[in-house]
């Protein structure tokens, strides 16, 4: 089994992550290469990870979004398989031996995901793992086939943030790689907490923002305008009124709804996702 050594390597990206990373690491076992890609060029926190055996931490020195710093990670990885977790998600090695078990038996692996939980890490029925062929996987924990997905030139760097691993899954389909979810396979993961909670705020507008970009520009490149349109132009309008609505009654739901405007706005105009706090 000391094969899995060579075959995998874990990449994680973090943004703000000072808070959470280590635990994220701390039962994952040291034998494992681990490559975390920080968006940002905080050299503490870089020396600090690169403390940890076998682990290396680049630096991109201004956020990229998740997207483009997976590519940065994955193109330095010659391994046949990339296990990427977010820095919110808490597991074991004995859940990447399980997923790798499950990978070797799949022709055309593009991605292997398992199931989340909010409460513990667990594998049930270790003796049997079950898969489910799906079309596409949440992003928080992904086995991906280094091999297959190296083609497809992993993730559309258009997306700052949201869908951008529905867009892989299917570009990866269409080069009949196929999807799979473990459902044996329980993985707690905190969703959204990633980040220092001191940035909520600025970050939930973030979210916003990038969500409604990312709806309008998804949808038109895989479906055409007038689908992205039909999808988009309802939330748009309601973003307008309620964020004049709320401007002088609540500043919380104002700023998210005009950014939810503005994001949608820019989608339209076919601006880039080039929104930062």
């Amino acid at each position: 089994m000391k094969r899995i050594y060579q075959e995998i390597e874990i990449l994680t990206i973090t943004y703000k992550s000072d808070h959470i990373i280590e635990k994220c690491l701390s039962n994952i076992d040291e034998n494992f290469k681990i490559t975390v890609v920080e968006n940002s060029d905080n050299k503490i926190l870089k020396k600090k990870i690169e403390k940890r055996k076998n682990t290396k931490c680049i630096l991109t020195n201004s956020n990229l979004g998740f997207g483009s710093a997976f590519n940065i990670g994955a193109k330095q990885i010659n391994s046949k398989y990339i296990f990427h977790l977010n820095p919110d998600v808490f597991i074991n090695s004995n859940v990447i031996f399980k997923m790798y078990e499950v990978a070797q038996d799949i022709n055309d692996l593009g991605i292997l995901s398992c199931k989340e939980s909010t409460n513990i890490t667990e594998i049930l029925n270790q003796d049997r793992l079950d898969v489910e062929e799906v079309d596409n996987v949440k992003g928080f924990v992904m086995l991906v086939n280094n091999l297959n997905c190296k083609i497809s030139g992993y993730f559309d760097e258009n997306f700052f943030l949201y869908l951008e691993e529905i867009d892989l899954c299917k570009r990866l389909k269409l080069l009949n790689k196929k999807i799979y979810i473990s459902k044996n396979i329980f993985v707690k993961h905190l969703a959204g907490k990633s980040h220092d909670p001191t940035y909520s705020e600025k970050m939930e507008i973030q979210r916003n923002w990038h969500y409604m970009w990312s709806l309008f520009y998804f949808n038109k490149k895989h479906y055409g305008l007038f689908k992205a349109y039909s999808l988009t132009i309802g939330k748009f309008i309601s973003a307008y009124f309620k964020s004049n609505f709320y401007f002088f009654i609540n500043k919380k739901k104002y700023l998210i709804y005009k950014h939810r405007f503005l994001g949608l706005l820019n989608s339209y105009l076919n601006k880039k996702s080039s929104f930062r706090i």
